[in-house]
């Protein structure tokens, strides 16, 4: 009896793909969750920023305040005079302005990038493969071969992935991010890099 039982479930055929979600369901759902992670993020980088983080961040908003109240002198008063000094100020701004902005960014894209990659991971292990933003537009993400609910591992490299596009603040993540989010457009089973790299996919939980 073993021996029949063990042939019959090797046999046993995968089961059967459930039909990929849509990119416009996909990126609603990506958007909801991301809003809400970025805006923790932030609050959380100013929380934990130090002393040099705390007075980088007040010199790139004041050098954004001259900015911004030159602009606004430009279109109130539009004289060549004030517009030249627009430009000015914009194409050649002060060297410790740069820094304090480059300190800012940076900081405030690692914290992001900590909240979001967590906070998508830990939800997907939890909730058996859905965020909030996966609930509300009954999404899940699934093992692309064996339809089940996606391994810690690949949980943790999907959100990696995802948290890595969406808030280090560089030229090669931003166009690898662009790219990968418009792979889904000109495939059949609608997979981003970051879902054939973890053997997972996208399915809408209406469709059967």
């Amino acid at each position: 009896m073993s021996v029949q039982t063990d042939v019959a479930d090797s046999s046993t055929p995968p089961p059967l793909p459930r039909p990929p979600a849509g990119f416009g369901w996909r990126s609603l759902a990506c958007l909801a969750d991301i809003i809400p992670l970025i805006i923790l993020g932030l609050f959380l980088s100013g929380q934990v920023a130090d002393t040099e983080e705390l007075a980088a961040r007040e010199r790139a908003g004041a050098f954004y305040n001259k900015i911004k109240n030159q602009y606004v002198k430009a279109i109130q008063n539009p004289s060549i005079e004030q517009q030249k000094k627009l430009m000015q100020m914009a194409e050649n701004p002060d060297e410790k302005d740069l820094e304090a902005i480059a300190i800012t960014f940076t900081q405030m894209g690692e914290i992001c990038f900590l909240v979001t990659w967590l906070g998508l991971a830990l939800q997907e292990i939890f909730f058996a493969g859905q965020t909030l933003g996966k609930r509300i537009f009954n999404l899940k993400v699934v093992d692309f071969y064996t339809q089940e609910s996606p391994g810690v591992l690949s949980c943790l490299l999907r959100s990696a992935w995802k948290a890595a596009f969406i808030n280090l603040f560089n030229p090669f993540t931003s166009i690898l991010g662009i790219i990968n989010f418009h792979v889904p457009l000109f495939r059949k089973d609608r997979r981003a890099w970051h879902d054939m790299f973890t053997r997972s996919y996208v399915i809408d939980l209406r469709k059967r």
